[in-house]
């Protein structure tokens, strides 16, 4: 794919928030397939994969058995399988973890980044949004031979769409296409088009941080507190029915010129040494350099507005209206 690496890269570093395109490549691929592997995905992620066909995918993760999430998920059914989207940094992580659990099942799992050439555009033009390659309703998936699409979670009145390309002169033609209507855009627009979406993701600096519900994968259909055991399955049960969640994401804007990173901490004004109080999940500048992040956080500290960044501590996390609710988990 490096004919579809160097057409990207062509674009440029833009940054968007509106009627955009941009590269997807970011995200990784992990495939599963192989006559177990419902099974194996049934017995690891924290969804109930049955709830999925080949027209919808899924938000779901994977905790350690202490339920720490290692990593989140959009789950895709294919003909002869799965493909589990990611962070591209945790693919082979997630792999190593995974692979010690196939044990005598018949399953295969492998990196599939760079199989496919990967495109996010976000828009509300009507002559987009009829395109015959892009689902009509979000989570739903339309598939064919050599390309796979999925409209994404919404953000206000705008569409969210991931393709992913097995052949790159398709998808540098659909590019092209969709670009006679929308702006380009560094891969930046997605991870900023992800956060106000207030979809969490898991990096390196993150990975075992956090229990899924305080990513919010309770308030976005991403765990089904029903289905049997995975790792980390009792942990979460026992945090949905026995206890009450005292930390969840929350979406803010900072004003800085320093982009925090995942993994960085957040403490209580005045502290100067780390306290348990936070951490950044992702963060990203608008085209007006204004900085939007996802941290997790004691929800009293949130709200009281009494958190800071250790690193910069005049700075001050201004939060905002996530687009969906989190008045109860389903």
């Amino acid at each position: 794919m490096n004919q579809w690496q160097d057409f990207t890269a062509a674009h440029g570093d833009v940054q968007a928030t509106r009627d955009f395109i941009c590269n997807a490549d970011q995200l990784g691929l992990i495939l599963i397939n192989g006559a177990d592997a419902r099974d194996f995905l049934q017995n690891q992620l924290s969804h109930d994969i049955d709830f999925i066909d080949e027209s919808r995918y899924q938000l779901s993760s994977y905790s350690t058995p202490k339920g720490r999430l290692v990593g989140i998920f959009r789950v895709i059914r294919i003909t002869n399988g799965y493909l589990l989207v990611t962070t591209r940094a945790m693919v082979l992580p997630l792999l190593e973890r995974l692979v010690r659990y196939v044990v005598q099942a018949q399953v295969t799992l492998a990196d599939a980044s760079d199989y496919f050439a990967r495109m996010m555009l976000q828009s509300d033009m009507a002559e987009v949004l009829s395109h015959p390659l892009l689902p009509q309703s979000p989570g739903a998936v339309m598939q064919n031979d050599s390309v796979i699409s999925l409209q994404l979670e919404p953000l206000g009145e705008q569409r969210r769409y991931l393709l992913m390309c097995l052949s790159a002169d398709e998808a540098m033609e659909l590019w092209k296409g969709f670009a006679k209507q929308l702006s380009t855009a560094g891969s930046g627009a997605l991870r900023l088009s992800e956060i106000m979406a207030g979809i969490p993701s898991i990096h390196p600096q993150t990975s075992e941080e956090f229990v899924l519900q305080m990513a919010n994968l309770g308030f976005l259909d991403g765990v089904s507190f029903k289905k049997g055991c995975y790792p980390g399955q009792e942990i979460v049960a026992r945090m949905q029915y026995l206890g009450k969640l005292k930390r969840r994401m929350f979406l803010a804007r900072l004003d800085t010129d320093q982009l925090p990173l995942p993994g960085d901490h957040l403490v209580a004004e005045g502290k100067t040494e780390v306290d348990g109080s936070g951490m950044i999940v992702d963060a990203q500048f608008d085209p007006q350099g204004v900085c939007h992040c996802l941290y997790i956080a004691q929800i009293a500290k949130a709200e009281a507005g009494n958190l800071r960044l250790l690193q910069q501590p005049q700075v001050l996390l201004q939060n905002l209206e996530l687009p969906y609710s989190t008045n109860a988990a389903t």
